[in-house]
């Protein structure tokens, strides 16, 4: 299948991951966020307003057999939401946890993610202010880049539902080749524009074993 983008080591391929997913070669690291199927489409997610349309329903349900097979994909794995579908993945090695700092208000405190490759329980607080976003569960990129600073490998990363494609951004930060799949063409679009910018450079930090983890240069979103 011809990719909708190519550059530099930056792949996207704009279709239904469980039909593109078979012809891929393989990869190291899959680190996704996928559709939680909690009604996310129907939420304000902290704005105050519904969320901007992705589909009527794009949240009503999760593609769980997809997800389940996700670890299966590689030898690393980090999936956001992995709360959601921790009956579906192997015994869990760790947790990785975006503490949000908006401790008190009508949205999620903080967010979980099930992987196979962090040492132990992670946390990154980071106060999640209201900002501009180019898909409406769009992570800011500082988390990506966290989820992949306690990867082993220096592979391709993979990432079957890549949104706007902050994964692929901050793989690209890391010089770090990577895959995004996504079903909407307008996605791939904002994140073939995201890729086409150039490359930050920072240090990103290992565990240090405290619960906050800061990257250099950066300020809150």
């Amino acid at each position: 299948m011809k990719p909708y983008y190519e550059h530099d080591g930056s792949t996207i391929y704009h279709g239904d991951c469980r039909e593109i997913l078979p012809t891929l070669e393989p990869v190291d690291l899959v680190l996704t966020d996928p559709p939680y199927g909690i009604g996310a489409n129907k939420m304000t997610l902290g704005s105050g307003k519904h969320s901007f349309h992705r589909g009527a329903s794009w949240d009503d349900e999760a593609p769980v057999e997809i997800i389940k097979t996700l670890p299966n994909l590689a030898g690393e794995c980090c999936v956001w939401g992995g709360n959601y579908f921790a009956h579906s993945f192997p015994e869990v090695n760790s947790w990785l946890v975006w503490h949000k700092m908006n401790d008190g208000r009508s949205f999620s405190e903080a967010e979980m993610a099930w992987t196979n490759y962090a040492p132990q329980l992670r946390v990154f607080s980071k106060y999640a202010a209201r900002r501009l976003k180019q898909h409406p569960t769009e992570k800011p990129i500082e988390i990506m880049r966290w989820s992949l600073s306690f990867s082993k490998t220096a592979g391709t990363i993979l990432d079957p539902f890549m949104g706007s494609g902050t994964t692929l951004r901050a793989a690209k930060d890391l010089n770090r080749n990577a895959i995004g799949i996504e079903i909407e063409e307008r996605y791939c679009e904002i994140a073939a524009k995201r890729l086409a910018q150039g490359v930050l450079q920072f240090d990103v930090p290992k565990s240090s074993g405290h619960s906050q983890v800061e990257l250099p240069g950066f300020t809150n979103l």
